[in-house]
């Protein structure tokens, strides 16, 4: 499965709505769940981003649904990157 970084910034409304934040998370797994996937970790972040988290999906499609779920309650915006295993990318550059 691919693996997936997300750094999230927290809304105005997620922000004014902090508290309900273990309830959010647990709803952030089972929309990882839901599409395919596992979140693996995730991190509070101080700086420009307010979380991070590392999951697994299977594929863009499910990227793109579990990052459009997550962000349709208007409580977080999302920026990932996909991540590559550093042994696959060490096989990589022996070839370039």
């Amino acid at each position: 499965m691919a693996v997936y970084i997300t750094l999230w910034k927290y809304t105005r409304d997620g922000l004014v709505d902090i508290k309900h934040t273990p309830e959010r998370f647990e709803a952030v797994k089972g929309i990882y769940k839901k599409n395919g996937g596992k979140l693996l970790e995730a991190y509070s972040l101080i700086g420009g981003f307010d979380v991070m988290t590392i999951g697994e999906l299977p594929d863009e499609k499910a990227l793109t649904a579990t990052v459009l779920q997550i962000c349709s309650n208007g409580r977080v915006t999302g920026q990932t990157m996909a991540a590559l295993p550093m042994a696959d990318f060490l096989d990589i550059t022996q070839k370039v």
